[in-house]
């Protein structure tokens, strides 16, 4: 259960965003988001965007000027949304400063994966995909979904 509102919210560190159907529209909870994103931004050290939840970073503006990807079968739509933005392809994820965006929701996992890796250590990383039987794909440029759609 949510214990805080976007107004209530507590200081991050790290703000995951997530994507999915409900992160391409405009009805009420998603300019919210995108202000919450455009407001915490500035004092993250960290901001990792999975899927097509990059769209809702890249609407807030902190995406401008960077290197990022999302999903591949909607990686038109997302690129049409701010073309600001250094939308990358070929990548199943892309670290740019602080911020960390990948494709697809299992590329979430590797983009997730490889975070834990740099913040906390490869050993750290490992144990956790050892321990939730995930077979995690390391190489950030191997993206076999941009071909298929035509990326």
């Amino acid at each position: 259960m949510p214990t805080h509102t976007y107004e209530t919210a507590p200081p991050l560190d790290v703000l995951l965003i997530p994507g999915g159907r409900g992160s391409r529209g405009s009805n009420t909870p998603i300019p919210e988001a995108i202000a919450f994103i455009k407001t915490t931004y500035p004092n993250l050290r960290y901001l990792i965007t999975v899927c097509t939840g990059a769209g809702l970073a890249a609407r807030a503006g902190v995406l401008d000027g960077r290197r990022a990807t999302t999903n591949k079968m909607a990686f038109r739509d997302m690129v049409a949304l701010r073309p600001e933005v250094e939308w990358v392809p070929r990548a199943r994820w892309v670290v740019d400063g602080n911020v960390w965006t990948s494709s697809g929701v299992s590329a979430g996992m590797d983009v997730t994966l490889a975070w834990i890796g740099e913040v906390f250590g490869r050993e750290k990383a490992d144990g956790i995909a050892d321990w939730i039987e995930y077979t995690r794909h390391e190489d950030a440029s191997v993206d076999p979904f941009a071909e298929l759609y035509g990326l």
